[in-house]
């Protein structure tokens, strides 16, 4: 009886162990199937809203084609040549912050994949679409790269700022002495004391830094602005990351400089239009700041005695970013099958 009782025991084992195993093998069968089906979709939702992104360009660019016409070859390849040399600086940054294991390939093409989604989203909030794929590649916590994504914007923002003032200041003392060496005298002491304040504040330990840490340190935003980590050590590399944002707000004048000069814009007017433009560039209204960008564009173009010249600037600047922000819809073949399945 107890050699019958450990047989039947034994059988029993070994039919659940045999249903186990049918079980994991129809449960594999089902996980491969909704693999190849989500793999199916993905690809063809992408597909689509790939095609119907070529569609709108092309046409906008073809719409466009008699203004194009009056940028030489040369205008076009240096245009061209500013713009990925800016996202090239603009994608290293994102590489910095963030760390391994991302990529330096995949933060390019990711973030000219956010470039295009912002230029067809109301206030360029597409952008922050990337956000939760950076979370995802560096294992880093949402609010971690929501905080890095404030910081990158705070530095620009600030440069932006800073650059605005200058050149409000640099006008004044123009128009009121009308003497450059005074002018370039007062913009070189600007330009060396606001450097100087932010390494301060930024960089060094001082009581003013420990102070808003004391205050502010709860919040992991004020933190990365600080250049402090959750564990109180500097990780933002943050005289670094302002070099960044200075050397992209540099070429980004430049690039629209290029854009500007075949409608004889100096280039202390391209500059003068181009802080407002970029600035307006995050105002919540039409869609990636269409309209926005474009009428601050023409209105200050206006001012200073240009209005034909400002509305095809606009354009252009638009049509150009746009077809080369496309380039950033490579992203999803190359990079984000892993992420969809």
């Amino acid at each position: 009886m107890g050699k019958l009782k450990k047989r039947e025991v034994l059988k029993i084992s070994d039919n659940g162990g045999f249903k186990m195993v049918a079980i994991h093998k129809c449960h594999h069968e089902n996980t491969k199937e909704e693999r190849a089906f989500k793999r199916f979709f993905y690809y063809s939702l992408n597909a689509i809203i790939t095609i119907m992104a070529i569609y709108y360009i092309v046409r906008l660019f073809w719409g466009n084609v008699r203004l194009i016409t009056a940028y030489s070859a040369k205008d076009i390849a240096l245009i061209l040549a500013s713009m990925v040399l800016i996202d090239v600086i603009s994608a290293l940054r994102i590489r910095i912050l963030f760390g391994k294991p991302l990529k330096y390939a995949e933060a390019f093409f990711l973030h000219l994949y956010g470039l295009i989604l912002s230029d067809v989203t109301p206030g360029r909030i597409g952008y922050a679409i990337i956000l939760k794929e950076l979370s995802r590649r560096t294992r880093k916590t949402l609010g971690e790269a929501f905080s890095k994504f404030i910081f990158i914007n705070a530095m620009d923002t600030g440069i932006k700022l800073v650059m605005l003032v200058i050149a409000v200041i640099f006008l004044v003392n123009y128009i009121a002495y009308g003497n450059y060496v005074i002018v370039m005298l007062v913009f070189g002491i600007l330009s060396f004391s606001a450097l100087v304040v932010l390494y301060y504040l930024l960089s060094r330990d001082n009581k003013i830094k420990r102070a808003l840490i004391r205050k502010f340190g709860g919040y992991e935003i004020i933190r990365d602005l600080l250049g402090y980590s959750t564990s109180g050590s500097s990780d933002n590399n943050v005289i670094l990351n302002v070099l960044l944002s200075a050397a992209i707000f540099g070429l980004s004048v430049t690039s629209f400089y290029l854009f500007s000069r075949p409608f004889n814009y100096t280039f202390f007017e391209a500059f003068f239009v181009y802080i407002f433009v970029a600035l307006s560039a995050g105002i919540p209204a039409g869609i990636g700041g269409i309209g926005v960008q474009e009428g601050t564009c023409v209105l200050l173009s206006s001012l200073l005695g240009k209005p034909y010249e400002g509305s095809v600037l606009a354009v252009m600047y638009r049509v150009l970013s746009m077809i080369w922000h496309s380039f950033g819809l490579a992203y999803v073949f190359l990079y984000e099958e892993e992420s969809s399945l």
